[in-house]
Formats: C-alpha cells, structure tokens, sequence
C-alpha cells in the first residue's frame, strides 16, 4: 500500500512539474502566436506565417494535453485543424479566419493565467470552439453570403470606405511597430525598426529618425527604412540652431513653414514636418517627415510618442545591465575576499600547529599558490653566521630552490626588501623578471617575513590575475611572528636532514 501510495505522489509531482514547464512556455508561445496572426492578417498569402502559427497551435495542443489542461489542448487542436484547411489551400486566410483565431488566442491566453494563478473556477469554452470549427467549415475565401444582391457603391461611399481602409492600414501598421519592437532593448536597432516600419507601412516620401548622442548634438540613425552608415551620418549641433533648441530642449512640432532653417538642415524633404521624441528634461531626439497627407501627421505623432516609451525602455535596460554586471563584480570580489579570509584562518591554524621553521615556509609557500592563488612562491631565510639568504621552500612548480644560496645584495630586490621593510615589486624595477636560479617570475613581489624585532627573510612570489598583496601581506606577517617563537625554540636552525645554517 505505501509503495502505491508512494507512485501515485510521484505521478503527481511529475504532473505538476510539467504543468508549471508548459505554463512557462506557453507565456512565450502565445506571444509569438500573437505577432504571427497580426503579420498573417496583413499578409495572407504567406505559406511561412501560416506555417509557424501551425505549429505553435500544434504544440500548445500536444504539451497542454499532456500537462493535464485539457481545455486550452481542446483548443489548441481545433485551431490546428483551422489551419490546415489554410495549408491544405481549401480556405484562405480571409477576416472571419483570423478573427476565429484570435478569438482562441484570447481563451488561450485566459486559460493559462487561470491556471499559473491556480484558479480552477470554470469556462465555458464552447463557444470559441464552435467559431473555430465554423471557420474550418466554410466554404473558402468568401465573408459574403451567396446570393446577396450588392448595391453599387456611390461615389461617396467609396470615398468613406477608402479613409477607413486608410485608417485601418494605419493603426494595423501601429499594432505591428509596437509587437515587434517590445524586444528590442538597442538604441539604433530601435531607431532603424521606427523608420523602416514607417517607410513600408505608413509611406511618406521620405522619413528619417535622429537620436541625441553626447547630450549636444543630433545624429541622423536610419533613413527611409534604413539603418545609416556610421560614416555617413549626418550631425547636426543643437545650440547652433534655433530650429533645433525648439525641438529638442522645449519640444515642440516644427514645421517647414514656421521655421526657415528646416529645410537646410533636410535636404531632399520638400516640406518637413519633425516631431520631438519626448522626454525629460530634453527630447530623445525626433522624427523627420514628408507626409503625403496632412491628416497623416496625427498618426506619426502617436509613433513619435511610442518611440519615446520605447527608448526610454531600452536606457532603462542598459542601466539595469550596467548595475547587474556592476553587482556581479562586486559580489564574485566579495566571494573571493571571503574565500581567502576562510583560507587565512584555516592556515593560520595550521601554522600554530608548527615545531620547526621549515614546516612553517613550506605550509606558507603552498598556501601562497593553493589559498592565495599565486602562480608560484619561493621563501629564503637569513643565515645570519654565513651573511646569506637560504633558499628554503618553492611551490607552484619552482625548482630546486633548496639549493639556492645568495648574498643578501646579490638579488637586488631581496636586499631592498630587507632594508625598507617595504614590500618590492615588478613595477619597482621596470617590468624585469626575477630570475632565482633556473627560475624566472614574472608580475612578482617580494614581501619580508618580519618578526617583532628583525626580518628572518623574504618570499617571491609570482602574481596570477588578481591582486592579493593584502592577503599574501597578512600571513606574511602572522608567519614572521611564528618564526620569533620558532627560532627560539630551535636555535640549531633549520634542519631538514642535512647541515642547518644559525638563525
């Protein structure tokens, strides 16, 4: 019994999983589903847009039936079917077609919130699908009923028809420009988007998009639907015309015909309309314009209006970038300070732990490279009867630094080490390496192990990436005060199986 009782909790969760991954996706899969019907409605004889919104229907279909919603499956399968007829070419994409499936959109989109908000109150679905199954039923490309008697349209009525084709035309260009620019974070792809789409969808003459750059002048970014070259950009100061203070520091619409200098600063636009892209306290830039029709501008200001939400959107995103990287880099310094801080004290206890000097440079040196994360460290320590430094410990791959033995001004920056107390580094010495017997480092420092009255030696050690002279100092410091108490200790010396110098 448990072990049934065990199955069926792991079903569930399974089940559960899957819903919240479809929820996920569906978020996205309608959005697209949407963007996909829009440029479908404006161009219904493309094969590619039908086929995509196929197989978003389809996949809706399949991943909600087997997450469990049945209801947006349901619809899902029959708007699939919808569009097969479409592919099939027994129905053309006509206005009860996409109404149909934007009504199925719309439930979709309504199931899923229900479900991510957990709410299992009902719906009734019915209705959408019997417009869906309607659609897929009717006799193709035709809205009209057979066997109406039409009446000619008069003159006037054409008239009408044609501003309210126009009107639509536009808003149907303005619906596009704003779902397929929600994405779009990029000042200048922005920029190029705006033109383009009023280029191939609104249509003046001509259209240009300026953007402020450097808060004292405008630069022209796309023309006529076109992304301009960098080197070919038109600028234009903003102090230097009065046109241009108006435009961009007060905001106001200028007109060709109120201000002379327009056209001189437009050349190829016969009577240019600009509109400010406004925002505090200075406009974004603005929008140039030759439209056919003088009713046309109302339009183009809703555009300028947008284009201002949007860019403001996109400085906004590349604020939110530039603070996130900005957190990033203080949080992985903050997690490398506490990672060294965490190697400090667990090496500081085992150097407590120490009975000879020798174990005491060899534990420093392999926490310079394995805790620190220098590339490699070498200690010498002063024999004070021979007037020498003794090389006594090498990590990170340095050889035979046991062996090494050198006077105390032999190696330059070892004496001045000693001598200052101060910490010596590549930079002191114009980037030249440091050369310890068959050893050369690079990006090194040197740094004395001081104890409470003298220094007992030096440790080279080859920086990596970071800098961790504050770290490396610490120890170096906490170790040469374990020397005193060594040394006294172990007044023989140093001893590692072989004759110790006097320390």
């Amino acid at each position: 019994m448990t072990d049934h009782n065990d199955q069926q909790d792991l079903d569930a969760r399974l089940l559960e999983q899957m819903r919240q991954d479809f929820l996920e996706e569906a978020s996205d899969l309608l959005d697209q589903l949407n963007l996909h019907l829009i440029q479908l409605e404006e161009e219904p004889d493309s094969d590619e847009l039908a086929n995509q919104v196929f197989r978003i229907a389809h996949t809706v279909k399949g991943s909600a039936g087997f997450a469990g919603l049945e209801e947006m499956s349901a619809i899902g399968r029959r708007m699939e079917d919808l569009l097969g007829e479409i592919r099939k070419g027994r129905k053309a994409v006509s206005s009860s077609f996409i109404q149909a499936m934007f009504d199925g959109l719309d439930l979709l989109t309504l199931l899923r919130e229900k479900a991510a908000a957990g709410d299992a109150s009902p719906v009734d679905i019915t209705p959408v699908l019997r417009g869906l199954e309607r659609a897929a039923q009717n006799a193709a490309a035709q809205d009209e009923t057979p066997g109406e008697t039409l009446e000619k349209p008069s003159a006037a009525d054409h008239e009408l028809f044609e501003i309210y084709k126009g009107a639509y035309s536009q808003l149907a260009a303005l619906k596009h420009l704003v779902y397929s620019s929600v994405h779009l974070y990029d000042e200048d792809t922005l920029a190029a988007l705006f033109s383009k789409q009023i280029a191939q969808k609104m249509r003046p003459e001509r259209n240009s998009v300026w953007l402020v750059k450097n808060s004292a002048q405008v630069v022209e970014i796309a023309r006529d639907g076109k992304l301009v070259p960098e080197d070919y950009r038109q600028t234009i100061a903003i102090d230097t015309s009065p046109a241009m203070q108006r435009l961009i520091n007060d905001q106001h619409v200028i007109w060709s015909s109120s201000a002379e200098d327009v056209t001189d600063l437009l050349p190829g636009f016969a009577s240019p309309v600009i509109m400010p892209i406004k925002a505090k306290p200075a406009a974004y830039g603005f929008l140039a314009l030759d439209p056919r029709q003088p009713a046309e501008v109302e339009v183009y200001q809703f555009v300028a209006e947008f284009a201002a939400m949007m860019l403001r959107v996109s400085k906004l995103h590349r604020k939110v970038d530039e603070q996130r990287k900005e957190l990033d880099e203080m949080t992985a310094i903050l997690f490398r300070q506490n990672n060294i801080l965490s190697s400090l004290y667990h090496v500081e206890l085992d150097l407590m732990r120490v009975k000879n000097p020798v174990d005491l440079c060899r534990i420093l040196a392999e926490a310079f490279v394995h805790d620190l994360e220098t590339r490699s460290a070498a200690i010498f320590i002063k024999d004070e009867e021979a007037g020498r430094l003794r090389g006594i410990w090498g990590s990170g791959g340095l050889q035979d630094i046991p062996a090494l033995s050198f006077s105390r001004d032999e190696i330059v920056p070892f004496g001045r080490c000693l001598e200052t107390g101060r910490i010596v580094s590549q930079i002191d010495f114009s980037a030249s390496p440091l050369r310890l017997g068959p050893n050369d480092l690079t990006n090194w420092v040197v740094m004395g192990l001081k104890g409470r009255t003298k220094t007992h030696g030096v440790i080279a050690a080859e920086l990596d990436v970071g800098d961790v002279t504050d770290s490396m100092s610490i120890l170096a410091n906490y170790s040469g005060i374990l020397l005193d108490n060594l040394i006294l200790e172990n007044r023989t010396g140093i001893s590692d199986g072989a004759a110790s110098p006097a320390i």
